[in-house]
């Protein structure tokens, strides 16, 4: 069941326990409660702490389930990863693992990045095409992003970067490409076949994933010939 948006002072605050974060001050609006991993809560407004006012616009991912200090080293380190392939596209984004809800858990806490279109969506093709065509400085990010996946995919562990997550892949008001996801960003493939039966969630996730990579694929190469 969803949690719902604590009111006090008619403010809406992210509800439960953040033992590192003193959210019965910090006024919040609910941005997403579909994804698997998170709950995702827009923070901002700014806040009072020790007599001092403090402006803050700030995305904070709230985990949903019970997460180890490895664990929570492990998505900061795939966060690492997206950097050091992705750099500007990637949102600035802190690991805390703390207690969330009275057990052992992690939050993100990342810079808000005003999305404005959803390039991962076919749907959407009809409009991306021109508008790709136009923003060159996309088209190279979009380019970037591609080769990064297929180097990802042909490492010795193979890995898929999760297409499969709604809006991951967006462009934001200013017309740069970011990734917005941030707890299990990859999709290891090697884990279809540990088991004796096929993991379909996992493998669901995986296809979906590539059938879009292929579709930006398309869309790039679309982009770039009405550019020329």
């Amino acid at each position: 069941m969803s949690e719902t948006a604590d009111h006090r002072d008619g403010r809406d605050r992210i509800p439960g326990e953040i033992a590192c974060l003193p959210i019965d001050r910090l006024p919040a609006s609910m941005i997403s409660d579909v994804g698997n991993h998170c709950q995702v809560w827009r923070q901002g407004g700014g806040f009072v702490q020790g007599g001092k006012r403090t402006s803050s616009d700030l995305v904070i991912k709230k985990f949903r389930d019970h997460c180890s200090f490895a664990e929570a080293r492990v998505y900061a380190r795939e966060h690492r990863r997206l950097c050091e392939a992705l750099d500007d596209m990637i949102p600035a984004t802190l690991y805390v693992h703390t207690r969330v809800d009275g057990q052992d858990s992690v939050i993100a806490i990342a810079e808000t990045v005003p999305t404005w279109f959803n390039v991962a969506n076919p749907h959407n093709e009809d409009e991306a095409v021109p508008l790709l065509a136009r923003l060159a400085r996309s088209r190279e990010q979009l380019r970037r992003f591609i080769a990064a996946a297929h180097r990802w995919r042909e490492a010795d562990d193979p890995k898929v970067i999760d297409l499969y997550g709604v809006d991951n892949l967006v462009l934001d008001r200013d017309y740069r490409l970011r990734y917005l996801d941030s707890f299990g960003v990859f999709f290891h493939e090697s884990l279809l076949y540990m088991l004796a039966e096929v993991d379909y969630e996992l493998k669901t996730k995986i296809d979906l994933s590539l059938a879009r990579l292929g579709y930006l694929e398309h869309l790039l190469d679309a982009a770039d010939r009405a550019a020329d």
